[in-house]
């Protein structure tokens, strides 16, 4: 029987009970739309006896899948656990892999992000027959061409759009031969991630090919139908054309649909996301065929004062589709505060000056605070230098900076030298280049010169002399310090001559050669001087940031070349680089761009920089302009509409205080929006007299920590190395003991999947999953061994495998704050009827046992004791190399002790304890050391450990 903790309004409680037909709910800021999400899943099961499993919801973003989760998680309890919680990406990922028989890519593809993408298509373009493209172009889009090549392709995909039908309707027309081309290097960016092996698809393609896979195979709907009793959707306005008519396939024939969401709120056109889906949705979910769709609006607005609501709904209110009031329970507490200045350099001392006095005279902390702008990179600079200036503690969202840090620019100019890069006429024309390398590298914390040094080595900033410039009787007569010269000399000698080595190993290796990560770790650990702590951490975590473009780089290039990866560098578009490490203490005032804040809210907000420019009429400068009539949605874009709508959402995030600041001077005029809210609206600084109370403050929303079993083992085998690689988020080269393991994995997945299907598997089948994964050069010496293990496994299981329940079968495992997620290898039932897990090591039995395999298994038990209807009888450890099954105890003590132990795991990574395991099996192995060991044989002192 449903019941429910939480005073809700009649509108919730109509939307949380209202089953008959699909339904739309309207849900305006602040109106407790995730709760009344939550709310009617809990009634579904609870009141109505729906299967969790058979529930789906999709969401808009992991990090809104994750709070979901967590908070359907105290309603519930590990009925959650099974259901289908996620993103569509991740839901059009799942299916894909759970019917791989239905398309081309198999169960085994890759899917590339955002700056996955963008690499790609920079690394090939040309080859797409676009060679001399940019010259042809008008002169605003060469500007960041490869980002709007990347937007042209997956608006493209997004609208299912047939290339050869849009090309041959360009070729009829002389003035867009262009256009032609560029549609027609899209066939060629389909059929060149088609040859990669594993295939890659991109965000757009994954929606698209899982469409394709609905669209063309009756029995797979169908499938897909039947897993599925109720379907909800999170922010609706914000998905795609593809997105929506996937979900539109999906709900049919039932119907039993709720979609969630705002037109007012709907700021993701730039990205292809198309409002109209929302508008439509009553008279797509209606008709003679259909039960008629169903619209429920929720308007009590629980976040802001009357002030604040009745602003931004005077503002929104004439432009909306579907009326409604919204209207505050909050009562009364300040009319916004507007600030005028005529310049930005003035606002950012008066937006200044507001924050102080909001901290001395009204009792706001720092951290109450949100400055939202529009574009952070753009428009915020001048505040953060004031802000710097008086020293208010902030962090920056938003700012696209990770590569401007002096750290991450002197580690560039140190590989640039080591690569030996030559700075010739070309490249010094170009001045975003130039910029990276313009740094003094010796006076750098990288190299930790002594001044003396500094002083008396000439180097005139030519990266490809600077290993020839030193030698060591040459500094030693020069007079330079010991420590220095080794130093010097460590970096001549790592100097990469025939570009063999990937720019990973040659960070590491400069890591190394300079001490730098070393030096770093010690003073984040420093507790007598907690400013340089901080500094050092955040230092350190930017280094791991930069691994990540570092392993990106050669995973879709392929290339080792420094020359590729810094003109990489210099084409990367803001918008997918990595924002600088910031600050962990709450009681700071954030920045960041109002995109950014959406779904968020914070006591004291203030709009910067609304002026008629960043707030008017927005040109469209994608580079093609597709006809209506090959769109899924026939409905253009409103650029201008879209900016009104940033503008609401971002009054909107102010639980008690708003204040907008426009800049009105000789060059820059303020927003028209201003004018339609109303002059009357809007109060001074000076006239503002409220005080905040103890309740008012901001509250940070707790967050579970979330690892996959992996990381745990990591803990378990080197809590530093852990440390390194999770906290920090450091990136390595990859094994060979790694890429081994990968290739077996994958092609025993493969054949588990065959086997699943009922296939009679021959050897040449085995020699074709094989050769699937043995094709690139540094893979195909491993062929003949895999083909041996994978035949002679075939063999050994048909005798004791009964029937495949599950291939990679994903989990959960929850204890306290701690979110453990993994998959398991199989899930069988032996001959004997009994349910067996087994997981794969591509090892001898000898090798096993210096694994935690045991509490590695006992977890997977654990995780899935609640998934199946019988108990699990068997936890198998399967050492490939020599056909060993290794039975680990399912015990009740087994059990016990396994949550002991997680539970010790999640105190120590709360309590940030990350000792070295000086001797542990990783440190020096067959293969090589450790890409640390150098960090911790240093840090271990002159015995390390031994």
């Amino acid at each position: 029987m449903y019941t429910t903790p939480y005073k809700l309004t009649k509108s919730q409680m109509d939307a949380i009970k209202y089953v008959e037909s699909p339904l739309l709910v309207v849900a305006g800021p602040g109106t407790g739309k995730t709760r009344t999400i939550i709310e009617k899943v809990v009634y579904l099961v609870e009141e109505l006896g729906y299967d969790p499993n058979k529930l789906l919801v999709v969401t808009f973003t992991i990090k809104a899948a994750d709070e979901l989760k967590d908070r359907l998680r105290k309603r519930l309890g590990d009925r959650v656990e099974t259901m289908q919680i996620s993103t569509i990406h991740s839901f059009c990922q799942r299916m894909l892999e759970m019917f791989p028989e239905y398309h081309n890519y198999g169960s085994v593809f890759e899917v590339m992000d955002e700056l996955d993408q963008f690499i790609y298509v920079d690394n090939n373009y040309r080859g797409f027959g676009l060679n001399g493209i940019e010259e042809r172009l008008e002169t605003g889009k060469r500007i960041r061409f490869v980002d709007k090549l990347t937007n042209f392709y997956n608006l493209l995909t997004e609208n299912d759009i047939d290339p050869i039908a849009l090309k041959t309707y360009y070729s009829g027309k002389r003035s867009l031969k262009t256009e032609e081309l560029l549609t027609e290097s899209y066939e060629y960016y389909e059929a060149e991630l088609d040859k990669t092996d594993p295939k890659k698809l991109d965000f757009a393609m994954l929606q698209k090919q899982f469409y394709h896979m609905l669209l063309n195979n009756e029995d797979a709907l169908n499938s897909v139908r039947e897993m599925f009793d109720y379907i909800f959707v999170d922010e609706y306005q914000d998905t795609n054309p593809i997105q929506d008519a996937i979900i539109r396939l999906i709900a049919e024939p039932k119907f039993n649909i709720t979609v969630v969401g705002d037109e007012d709120q709907s700021i993701y056109g730039f990205r292809g996301a198309s409002v109209e889906n929302f508008r439509q949705f009553l008279e797509r979910y209606s008709g003679p065929e259909k039960i008629k769709a169903h619209m429920i609006k929720l308007e009590e607005n629980f976040r802001s004062p009357e002030e604040i609501v009745d602003a931004f709904d005077k503002f929104m209110g004439p432009h909306r589709t579907f009326e409604k009031k919204i209207i505050s329970k909050n009562g009364h507490y300040s009319d916004p505060v507007l600030i005028v200045s005529e310049s930005p350099e003035e606002e950012s001392i008066k937006i200044a000056e507001w924050i102080e006095k909001l901290i001395t005279k009204h009792n706001v902390d720092y951290g109450d605070i949100a400055v939202l702008f529009k574009s952070v990179r753009n428009h915020a600079n001048e505040l953060v230098d004031e802000l710097m200036e008086r020293n208010i503690p902030y962090v920056v969202y938003g700012d696209s900076s990770l590569i401007d840090q002096p750290e991450i620019r002197s580690v560039i100019h140190a590989m640039a030298c080591i690569n030996e890069y030559e700075l010739n006429e070309k490249v010094s024309r170009n001045r975003k280049l130039m910029s990276l390398l313009d740094y003094d590298i010796l006076g750098s914390d990288l190299l930790n010169l002594d001044e003396k040094t500094v002083e008396k080595l000439d180097y005139r900033g030519e990266p490809h002399k600077f290993c020839d410039v030193y030698n060591y009787e040459g500094l030693k007569n020069q007079g330079i310090a010991t420590k220095d010269i080794d130093t010097l000399i460590n970096i001549k000698n790592i100097r990469n001559k025939d570009v063999k080595k990937p720019q990973l190993d040659i960070f590491y290796e400069l890591m190394d050669a300079t001490g730098y990560l070393r030096r770093l770790f010690e003073a984040s650990k420093d507790e007598a001087d907690k400013y340089n702590a901080e500094k050092a951490e955040l230092q350190l975590k930017n280094l791991a940031k930069f691994t990540t473009i570092l392993e990106k780089f050669k995973k879709n290039t392929g290339s080792n070349s420094f020359k590729s990866f810094i003109y990489l560098l210099t084409k990367i578009p803001d918008n997918k680089l990595e924002d600088a490490a910031s600050p962990e203490g709450q009681d700071v005032v954030k920045i960041m761009t109002i995109h950014q804040a959406k779904g968020l809210e914070f006591p004291v907000v203030v709009l910067g920089g609304v002026t008629e420019r960043r707030y008017g009429a927005r040109a469209d400068d994608r580079l093609v302009n597709i006809p209506k009539q090959f769109m899924m949605n026939k409905h253009d874009v409103d650029f201008d509409e879209e900016v009104r709508r940033v503008f609401y959402v971002g009054m909107s995030r102010a639980q008690k205080l708003l204040t907008i600041s426009a800049i009105d001077g000789r060059n820059r005029k303020m927003s028209k929006f201003i004018g339609e809210i109303g002059d009357y609206k809007f109060i001074s600084p000076s006239a503002f007299t409220a005080t905040f109370g103890e309740d008012d403050h901001y509250v940070p929303v707790d967050e579970k920590i979330r690892m996959t079993y992996s990381s745990v083992n990591y803990y378990m085998d080197c809590p530093f190395r852990f440390y390194l690689y999770y906290v920090l988020g450091f990136v390595t080269p990859e094994w060979e003991r790694q890429i081994y393991g990968s290739i077996i994995h994958n092609c025993l997945k493969k054949l588990h999947i065959m086997m699943s299907e009922g296939k009679n598997i021959s050897i040449r089948d085995i020699m074709g999953i094989v050769d699937k994964y043995c094709k690139e050069e540094n893979t195909k010496k491993y062929r003949n061994s895999v083909i041996d293990l994978v035949r002679d496994y075939h063999k050994n299981a048909k005798e004791f495998i009964g029937e495949i329940v599950d291939v990679e079968r994903p989990f959960t495992y929850i204890n306290s704050d701690l979110v453990v997620n993994g998959q398991a290898d199989l899930v069988i039932r032996n001959k004997n009827g009994e349910l067996c897990i087994l997981d794969f090591k591509s090892m001898t039995k000898k090798g096993i046992e210096s694994t935690n395999v045991e509490i590695q298994l006992q977890t997977y038990g654990m995780a899935l004791s609640k998934v199946y209807p019988e108990p699990i009888s068997h936890l198998i450890a399967y050492s490939i190399e020599d056909n060993h099954m290794q039975h680990i105890p399912n015990s009740e003590e087994g059990i016990q002790k396994t949550q002991k132990l997680i539970m010790n795991v999640e105190d120590s990574i709360n309590n940030k304890e990350f000792e070295r395991n000086w001797g542990c099996k990783f440190c020096n192995t067959t293969e090589g050391k450790c890409p640390f060991y150098g960090l911790c044989y240093k840090l271990e002192g002159a015995n390390n450990g031994k």
